[in-house]
């Protein structure tokens, strides 16, 4: 199958396999399941578009060769909760310790597998003694319904007194440490396919190449100049509201993207796909925080 690129007015075809570094800093989370779903928001505005090469490079992941990475300053830095859970396969990672320990040596990555594995064995543990003192408590609930002595009575009353003050303090240690273990553990770096070579730049190996770039017998310009001349970005306004970085698409390039959302929504109905358009939700303390006022609860809805 060839691949056909325009950039400038220059067509070519190219395909190229070769190998590329991978900094500790972009190692995480390189393969990701997309979602089987329509999202109308197909283009990122967060970062300035950068101008391409001429050539069309089809390159598979490279680790890095082993370096000394700069030791982490751990005094200053402040443990932040993870956003999101990721769904991480613990019990795989501590059954191939060697293999991810080799895989983060060889993708220069600080992550800390001995400290991924202790605090996961320790959530295990503090597990099993939350639900022994979830069972505990669930027995003195089911001898209150009986008929009992007072004094008895009161003898469980104290006992499930104090197992809940107990569980109530190994839930919230629990909760830290599920939130530790996952800031942790979203470090290690995905595994490198087999036939990944080790290496920088230089250690890449050419697959296959189909055709050649053209040449040119005049200037050529990049997407990022075409765009600024023919009036399609404007970085300015951008600037000016979202900061350094950021642009706006103007006149036919959002024409151009809006061909292409419909483009991409008629193909993939035509696949079984059926296109929605979901309610926003949002915590209503962030709603507030950004200074917006309901009028009233009839003016949203509340789950």
């Amino acid at each position: 199958m060839a691949l056909q690129c325009r950039l400038s007015g220059a067509t070519f075809q190219s395909l190229k396999l070769a190998t590329i570094p991978i900094s500790s800093s972009s190692s995480r989370f390189i393969f990701r399941t997309l979602p089987k779903t329509l999202n109308l928001a197909l283009f990122s505005r967060h970062s300035a578009p950068k101008a391409p090469p001429f050539s069309v490079l089809i390159r598979t992941l490279s680790a890095p060769a082993v370096a000394a990475a700069p030791a982490a300053e751990t005094s200053d830095i402040k443990v932040v909760k993870p956003q999101w859970n990721a769904a991480i396969d613990f019990k795989w990672i501590r059954d191939n310790k060697e293999a991810v320990a080799v895989n983060i040596k060889n993708r220069n990555s600080n992550a800390n597998l001995e400290l991924v594995l202790q605090l996961y064995d320790k959530m295990l543990n503090l597990q099993k003694e939350v639900e022994r003192l979830r069972g505990e408590r669930n027995n003195v609930a089911i001898k209150m319904k009986g008929k009992l002595e007072p004094a008895e009575r009161q003898k469980l009353i104290e006992e499930g007194k104090n197992l809940k003050e107990a569980l109530t303090t190994l839930e919230e240690d629990l909760v830290k440490l599920r939130d530790e273990l996952q800031i942790e553990a979203q470090c290690i770096p995905n595994l490198t396919h087999p036939d990944v070579p080790i290496g920088w730049e230089d250690s890449s190996k050419l697959r296959n190449m189909v055709g050649s770039p053209r040449k040119f017998d005049f200037p050529v310009k990049d997407h990022l100049q075409l765009g600024k001349e023919l009036d399609l970005f404007d970085f300015d306004a951008a600037a000016e509201v979202s900061g350094s970085k950021f642009y706006y698409l103007k006149n036919e390039a959002v024409m151009l993207e809006m061909a292409l959302v419909n483009w991409t929504l008629t193909e993939v109905m035509k696949r079984g796909f059926t296109p929605l358009t979901t309610p926003e939700i949002v915590r209503s303390s962030v709603v507030e925080k950004c200074g917006f006022q309901p009028r009233g609860e009839n003016t949203q809805g509340s789950l």
